[in-house]
């Protein structure tokens, strides 16, 4: 009667959470998380995924590798705020965010922003004409 009862607690409050811990990583690793970025038009999909990324597999980076991740997810976040879902169907969706998740979202394209302004000089020509462009837009947002 006894195992009975453990096994019925077993399964109950402990399979649960055994199921649970085999989930898998979204992403492997920054060069993975960067792919399957790249993969979607979703803008709020590439936020999560390179921000998994960096969070996750950017510690050892150079900063030359990282500055390609930072230029997507910031324009990412901008185009997200803004409205812009990335969505691309039979129509194009776009919302309209309350003004404090605007807020907050542009707060974090900021932070990306001032990271890539403090390693300009590891910027290829291209780069800093993208990063011009995304300053001018980020402005144009507020």
């Amino acid at each position: 009667m006894n195992r009975f009862l453990l096994l019925a607690l077993f399964l109950v409050f402990g399979f649960p959470l055994l199921a649970g811990s085999d989930s898998k990583p979204v992403c492997l690793s920054l060069p993975d998380c960067e792919t399957k970025a790249d993969a979607t038009t979703i803008h709020r999909k590439k936020i999560s995924l390179l921000t998994f990324g960096l969070t996750e597999y950017a510690k050892d980076t150079p900063v030359e590798k990282l500055i390609p991740i930072y230029l997507k997810r910031v324009r990412s976040i901008i185009l997200e705020a803004n409205g812009d879902t990335g969505y691309k169907g039979e129509i194009v969706l776009k919302v309209s965010h309350k003004p404090e998740y605007k807020q907050s979202q542009m707060l974090k394209a900021e932070e990306d922003l001032k990271f890539l302004e403090s390693n300009q000089s590891l910027l290829s020509k291209e780069q800093s004409s993208e990063l011009t462009e995304l300053k001018i837009l980020f402005s144009e947002s507020k």
